[in-house]
């Protein structure tokens, strides 16, 4: 699990988006066509990914009772 928001932030940092793609790109397919396929599944995955992180950072402050309301 992602460490608790800092400094206001919300879902991943740069760093855990780099790590995560780092590890799915860790074996690089020969074939362009596999290639291609590999990096948009990635990118849907970094996606996937950084929108839980966001998710949970607005849960945890919505419970600590830190949530704004904008309006």
């Amino acid at each position: 699990m992602a460490p608790p928001p800092v400094n206001g932030q919300v879902g991943l940092t740069r760093r855990e988006l780099e790590r995560e793609l780092a590890w799915m790109l860790r074996s690089i397919p020969d074939d362009p066509r596999e290639l291609v396929k590999l990096l948009s599944t990635s990118v849907v995955a970094l996606l996937d990914k950084n929108n839980e992180a966001i998710a949970r950072s607005l849960a945890q402050r919505e419970s600590a009772g830190g949530a704004r309301v904008h309006g």
